[in-house]
């Protein structure tokens, strides 16, 4: 297998070194201030080593108060707030452990049965629904910032800039998506689920959800035609967040989807859970793919990004993966990197705003060398293991990845 491997590699096209300079968390309202990060990378033969200061983490001070916006200025332009407006900060910090969504809003009943649940602690009600944010798919959810705010990772949490920012109607995507997709920071871009919406992109940061790509407010979801009450973000910090999984999706009904927040405790032994059969027909797929470009939320065949050429190889072998890293990452036990095997996942956490976010994936092929859809601009390569950033190693059980899945 690893001759037929380092056979593909001359097909690999590399990106020419760039860097990537951007406001880690950015108010984009007139006459605000920001704090930028400067995150190189440098991508010739492997994919890149982000490199992250202590003053990468910085937050930008509270924006000065919107302008008001001319007559004739489009609708999408940030709302005013009182000068004293502050969104209420989160006392203590929430675990998410499901996130239950419907295609059509969720009933009271529904909802009761929700919190009802054994082991539910908490809940927080949201809009959501799949939406092209400039162009690129998108995950996006409608939250109240004040009630959403302390389901989020600390840093996120604690900066009022950007509860502001979405207060005001703008924006805030993933670190990952914002950097991958290239969205411009503080300025609107088309943002398209039932209706076309121009909305100014107000800050890059994780929410700490996996599959979650951009946040806007409720009032803001509403002008995008999301409809409220269509999904539910539900604490269960003491119970099995399988069992609770299971149970939220038969109270929601069969047209919910939950997705799976936390990761889960696999107690196995790390054998081999795939066949040989199925390693070399999933390794094979992801080598045929080598030279295809990578586009931001793309699952193949010919465009992919990391999560979705892990998941179409793994579906070539007959085996259903969830669809982005964060889930990936619960798809089986852990082992140390010294004990990788051809068919195992590599796992980075690149985002600065989180960095217990898993936002990066590969296939390793054995002897150091791994299958990988790297970033934008680059194409699926065969290449290297680096180890910047590096999260683990996960040794996929089907059955485990069917149940995420």
């Amino acid at each position: 297998m690893h001759r037929r491997l380092r056979s593909l590699a001359p097909k690999v096209r590399t990106a020419t070194p760039f860097a990537i300079t951007g406001a880690l968390l950015l108010t984009a309202a007139s006459g605000a201030s920001a704090v930028s990060s400067r995150i190189g990378e440098q991508h010739a033969a492997k994919p890149a080593a982000r490199t992250q200061s202590a003053a990468a983490l910085s937050l930008p001070d509270a924006p000065a108060p919107a302008a008001s916006a001319p007559a004739s200025a489009s609708r999408s332009s940030a709302r005013a707030l009182p000068v004293d407006y502050r969104v209420p900060r989160a006392r203590h910090l929430v675990e998410a452990t499901v996130l239950v969504t419907s295609p059509k809003p969720l009933t009271h009943r529904q909802l009761r049965a929700i919190r009802h649940v054994a082991g539910v602690r908490r809940t927080e009600q949201v809009s959501a629904g799949q939406a092209r944010v400039d162009g690129h798919r998108a995950r996006i959810l409608g939250v109240d910032p004040a009630g959403f705010r302390p389901w989020t990772p600390k840093l996120t949490a604690h900066s009022q800039p950007l509860w502001q920012s979405i207060a005001r109607g703008e924006l805030t995507a993933s670190f990952d998506m914002g950097h991958q997709a290239g969205l411009p920071l503080g300025q609107d871009v088309p943002v398209k689920a039932a209706h076309q919406v121009p909305v100014r992109v107000g800050a890059f940061a994780s929410v700490g959800m996996a599959g979650v790509d951009a946040v806007v407010s409720k009032s803001r979801a509403a002008e995008l035609g999301l409809r409220p009450h269509t999904g539910v973000v539900v604490s269960a910090p003491n119970a099995d967040a399988l069992t609770v999984r299971r149970a939220l999706h038969d109270v929601a009904g069969p047209r919910s989807h939950a997705s799976l927040l936390r990761e889960i405790v696999v107690i196995r032994d790390a054998g081999e859970f795939l066949t040989r059969t199925q390693i070399n027909t999933m390794l094979h797929a992801a080598a045929s793919r080598v030279g295809k470009p990578y586009v931001w939320g793309a699952t193949g065949p010919n465009s992919f990004d990391c999560s979705g050429l892990v998941q179409w190889s793994f579906a070539r072998a007959g085996i259903s993966m969830p669809r982005v890293s964060q889930q990936q990452w619960f798809a089986g036990p852990h082992v140390d990197y010294k004990d990788a095997l051809p068919g195992d996942l590599l796992f980075w956490h690149n985002d600065p705003t989180d960095k217990r976010n898993i936002d990066h994936v590969a296939i390793y092929a054995g002897n150091g060398m791994m299958l990988v859809a790297p970033h934008t601009g680059a194409y699926v390569e065969y290449v290297p293991v680096y180890m910047t950033n590096f999260a683990g190693v996960v040794r996929v059980d089907p059955s485990v990845a069917a149940q995420i899945a």
